[in-house]
């Protein structure tokens, strides 16, 4: 009797993967604040005065990102740094794949809701929250 509910629960926690799908990637759009960097043991937050967002918007598997920055009454000075990505489906796996003419590089996408994205790319994770624009 052990062995079955062994296996109910495998079978269960297998259904509990958090893998993105294409029709997910609506949930990307917007912007986004990070709220912290995990990296091994340590996390780390962000400290300063002035509040950058990563903006994206994907169009089908093309998008770009961007950094704004929040300002009065709801509208955003936007900075000169663009990236442009494609979305790459791997396996389970789901990466924004940048290419500028100095690097190129994945960051795979580990969560993805309405208001939480987490990022993973070179052993750091960065989790971000939406920014709630009214």
């Amino acid at each position: 009797m052990n062995k079955s509910y062994l296996l109910c629960f495998i079978i269960f926690c297998s259904g509990c993967k958090n893998q993105i799908t294409p029709s997910d990637l609506k949930l990307l759009n917007g912007y986004w604040n990070i709220d912290c960097i995990a990296h091994k043991d340590e996390t780390f937050y962000p400290k300063g005065t002035v509040m950058l967002l990563d903006y994206y918007n994907v169009n089908g598997l093309n998008g770009i990102r961007k950094k704004v920055q929040p300002q009065l009454e709801n509208k955003f000075l936007i900075t000169e740094d663009l990236n442009n990505f494609k979305v790459i489906f791997r396996g389970e796996n789901c990466y924004l794949s940048f290419e500028t003419v100095w690097d190129q590089w994945q960051e795979k996408i580990v969560e993805l809701s309405i208001n939480k994205l987490v990022l993973e790319h070179q052993d750091k994770r960065f989790q971000y929250k939406r920014f709630p624009k009214e």
